[in-house]
């Protein structure tokens, strides 16, 4: 018996590992790939075969298909493959150095083994990599020229896997290389093939297990890998979402897998909420525009255009193959971003369902469309159900546009390791401050002029304009699903933004024990002669205001949103809530836990637009019914 210590050192048997357990190898759906493998190894020139697919599409699966059934003494083999042994060499293992050898010795110690007994075939999977493996600074001899003689003779034969892009990226570079192999293309099972596969797994596995799966849950593991992992194939993320799901069933002790423990590693791989997952949308969707309009204040001609389409889109209709996409155009603070931090919370359950780049961080060419791509699809790769914020996407360089044009048209990315994300999920929301002044000065107008047909197609073809001469080419905005104008805010909307903010500064007030009161009724309940304006000072009347008007005064201006309103609320209201909390906590001498708010002096009028006022507040001890 010949003795082969370079082959028992340096490969693996597969005829006997799939001998030992036949149950946990071999491929399913794949006869006619597994026929053309059969004939390649049949003929008489060009008898090495190169197994090529992407990561998952049962690349291995098919040579241990092919080595059950040699060992089965299959009729399909004929007779040059009955009897046949398939070992699987593991380059890695070659570097290593024993007994004075190296690399290059090695692997000729193994074809030469090889060699002499024509029975062996040679399985090198990640084949790409004899390109360049074992050549040294004095040799150019890497292990595809060493083995290249022994295959172009006949003397051995080989089967090698890899994927599309590696083969075309290193065995093509190699013409040589190349042509020794006869090609096997695997392409990605269909859901339909890969169900017929997954119910023949399920048996092993609940065999294994214990768990049986219901049809209910394949049809969910089906549809989930589906969905929501796309930088892996079918049937391989399938076979891995159920063999997961099959655990976690066992470890809660159920005998019977269920739709939910399929769905529980989607939301925590990819973090899709439960709700989403389960289906249970149909009260979030008929209730997303009331639910965004208590976040999204005077704006509720953009939000329903924005909720139109994503019930459109719900309903099944359009292109399901690209993401919605909307450009929100205003003045700054008007709720753009609002309104995408809304979308998040209230269509995909959660408000960390927000993806958010800062497009001025992207303006410099080639290294900025590098780094967004990147970033921007690592991202979405484990949040591919969510709002996709891109902020003041004027400011990005072209190059990082015409990337987002891809992403908008085609609905899928191919990051730097060639996996394809997808984004077709996703909202993706763009702002812009581009031509806010076409739109303060239309806002200015009558409700007549802004309603007339003319002056509409008048103010879209300047808006146009505005966004060309910002460098967004044409194919760009016309990729775009909705542009949507955010109406400068009216008074009676800026108040109910303060109050909203104000409100939200009382709950956390009152995790410590302390309340706002700054509402008029309820000041009024309070100060005698409020309501009429007044209010008696060191027996002096002094005229008395709301604190939501001076804030309005202080906080607002119309080129510039609410967005200065955070800074006025922290000056006149959260800076003197702190103090004086701290100074009780450091004289332990309590003023009172209510703080009550109002503004005393003259309001700005006609005569005197900065008026003459100041935000004051009391402290006071009330009581419960006294409190609101």
């Amino acid at each position: 018996m010949t003795t082969t210590p370079y082959l028992d050192r340096f490969t693996t048997d597969l005829s006997q590992l799939v001998r030992s357990h036949p149950e946990r190898y071999g491929a399913f759906g794949r006869d006619i790939e597994l026929g053309r493998l059969v004939r390649i190894l049949n003929q008489n020139k060009k008898n090495s075969a190169a197994i090529i697919g992407e990561a998952g599409v049962g690349k291995t699966a098919l040579v241990e298909e092919l080595v059950k059934r040699i060992n089965v003494n299959d009729p399909i083999l004929h007779d040059t493959l009955l009897g046949r042994q398939v070992v699987s060499l593991e380059l890695s293992a070659l570097m290593e150095v024993t007994d004075g050898g190296s690399f290059a010795s090695n692997l000729h110690h193994v074809i030469d083994e090889v060699k002499a007994n024509p029975k062996i075939l040679l399985f090198i999977d990640e084949m790409h990599e004899l390109i360049g493996t074992g050549s040294t600074g004095q040799s150019g001899m890497d292990a595809a020229n060493i083995l290249k003689p022994a295959i172009g003779r006949g003397e051995i034969q080989v089967i090698g896997a890899t994927t599309n892009a590696e083969f075309r990226q290193y065995i093509e570079s190699d013409n040589a290389m190349e042509r020794r192999f006869d090609k096997v293309i695997l392409d990605e099972f269909t859901p339909v093939q890969t169900k017929a596969t997954l119910a023949r797994v399920a048996t092993t596995l609940t065999a294994v297990s214990g768990v049986t799966v219901s049809d209910e849950a394949l049809d969910a593991v089906i549809h989930f890998s589906d969905r929501y992992i796309t930088t892996h194939f079918f049937p391989e993320k399938a076979i891995t979402l159920l063999d997961n799901a099959m655990v976690e069933a066992r470890l809660a002790g159920k005998s019977e897998l269920s739709m939910n423990e399929v769905a529980a590693i989607i939301h925590e791989r990819y973090h899709v909420p439960m709700s989403v997952l389960t289906e249970h949308d149909d009260d979030r969707l008929f209730q997303l525009f009331e639910r965004m309009q208590h976040q999204v204040i005077g704006q509720d001609a953009a939000l329903r255009k924005i909720v139109d389409s994503i019930r459109v889109r719900s309903a099944g209709l359009g292109d399901m193959s690209k993401p919605l996409s909307f450009l929100l155009a205003g003045t700054p603070g008007v709720g753009k971003t609002e309104t995408a931090k809304a979308l998040a919370e209230n269509y995909f359950g959660d408000e960390r369902q927000l993806i958010r780049f800062d497009m001025s961080e992207f303006k410099f060419a080639k290294q900025s469309m590098a780094r967004f791509a990147e970033r921007v699809a690592e991202a979405v790769k484990f949040h591919p159900y969510s709002v996709l914020l891109l902020d003041e996407i004027e400011k990005a360089d072209p190059m990082v546009l015409d990337l987002l044009l891809q992403i908008l048209d085609d609905g899928r990315l191919t990051n730097e390791r060639g996996q394809t994300i997808n984004f077709k999920d996703l909202i993706v929301v763009m702002t812009t401050n581009i031509g806010h002044q076409f739109i303060i000065e239309r806002a200015a107008k009558s409700e007549a002029y802004r309603n007339d047909a003319n002056s509409q197609v008048a103010f879209e073809k300047n808006f146009e304009n505005a966004l060309l001469g910002a460098d967004l080419r044409q194919e760009f905005i016309s990729r775009i699903g909705a542009i949507i104008i955010y109406e400068p805010l009216e008074i009676p909307d800026v108040k109910r933004i303060i109050k909203l903010k104000l409100s939200h500064l009382d709950k956390q007030a009152a995790r410590q024990g302390y309340h706002l009161i700054y509402d008029e009724n309820d000041v009024a309940r309070l100060i005698p002669d409020f309501e009429n304006g007044r209010e008696i000072v060191n027996d002096s009347s002094v005229k008395s205001s709301p604190l939501v008007d001076f804030l309005v005064d202080k906080g607002y201006r119309k080129a510039q949103g609410v967005r200065p309103l955070d800074d006025s609320i922290m000056e006149y209201v959260e800076a003197r809530i702190a103090d004086a909390i701290l100074t009780e906590r450091r004289t332990g001498i309590k003023n009172g836990s209510s703080f009550i708010f109002r503004a005393w002096g003259n309001p700005p009028d006609r005569t005197h637009p900065h008026g003459d006022w100041r935000a004051v507040v009391s402290q006071a001890d009330l009581a419960i019914d006294e409190v609101v």
